[in-house]
């Protein structure tokens, strides 16, 4: 069953006012470890993450559909909105956090079925 515990709320982060930035975070993190620019001699540290959600937020425009509830949401800065997109993705389902026993260093990597999801965002942008 698709929706189980793990992924019970798989979707949640595509339906918010900042769905746009999210989508553009997934595109930049799917072209970084899967096409022709990808770096396979290392795994994504956090910071670098971080980084490459900064750059994809600058593009990507904010739905102001809630311009109500926009006035009274306090502002971010690009590292913070960075942060709790990741943050995001994490939680539900879509990275995952692996840890390397050996280097006791962490990295981040799509799930299987977050991949799975975010190709065809990919393809039709």
């Amino acid at each position: 069953m698709f929706f189980s515990d793990d992924r019970k709320h798989f979707f949640r982060p595509l339906n918010s006012k900042y769905r746009e930035q999210i989508v553009e975070c997934l595109r930049e993190l799917y072209a970084r470890l899967y096409s022709s620019v990808a770096d396979y001699r290392r795994a994504l540290n956090r910071e670098q993450l971080i980084e490459i959600f900064q750059e994809a937020l600058v593009r990507a425009p904010l739905l102001d559909e809630d311009f109500a509830n926009e006035i009274n949401a306090p502002t971010r800065s690009e590292r913070e909105q960075a942060n709790w997109i990741l943050n995001q993705l994490l939680e539900y389902g879509w990275l995952e956090k692996l840890f390397d026993e050996a280097t006791l260093q962490s990295s981040y990597a799509f799930t299987r079925v977050g991949r799975l999801f975010t190709q065809p965002m990919v393809e039709t942008a």
